[in-house]
């Protein structure tokens, strides 16, 4: 069995985190008071930060330290397994046909969702900036 590289595991884990948090590195950022540039570089190179930039990254992504280093499969089964209990069973069941699929067509099916994603969220602030009083009904 191959040993994982736990610098590639940790930029996986960390760039992960950062998008379920519908964060940008720029966010990250200004929540961890570490620049932009070095969030990109733990995130593109695998580079391992500091213990106290490790737990600034872990408490702004609201996650412990640790997870950071898991392999990203047995992460994204145990998450699944764990906090899905109140979803809609047909919305879990697509939900472990997608953790099925191979990582290759997992990855293209989540670019396609976060392309959606952020196509309605780019919407949505648009129609707040037309209409300021709309953003504060919901």
């Amino acid at each position: 069995m191959q040993k994982p590289n736990i610098g590639l595991e940790f930029a996986r884990n960390l760039a992960g985190f950062r998008k379920r948090k519908g964060l940008s590195q720029y966010e990250l950022a200004d929540l961890t008071g570490i620049s932009r540039r070095m969030i990109g570089h733990y995130e593109s190179e695998g580079i391992i930060p500091p213990a106290e930039r490790l737990q600034a990254l872990a408490e702004s992504l609201n996650i412990p330290v640790y997870t950071l280093f898991k392999e990203a499969e047995e992460l994204y089964t145990a998450s699944a397994e764990a906090n899905l209990s109140d979803i809609d069973p047909r919305s879990v069941k697509k939900f472990r046909d997608i953790l099925s699929l191979p990582t290759e067509d997992r990855n293209d099916l989540y670019r396609i969702l976060n392309k959606m994603l952020r196509k309605n969220q780019l919407e949505k602030q648009r129609l707040d900036a037309l209409h300021p009083a709309r953003a504060g009904e919901e």
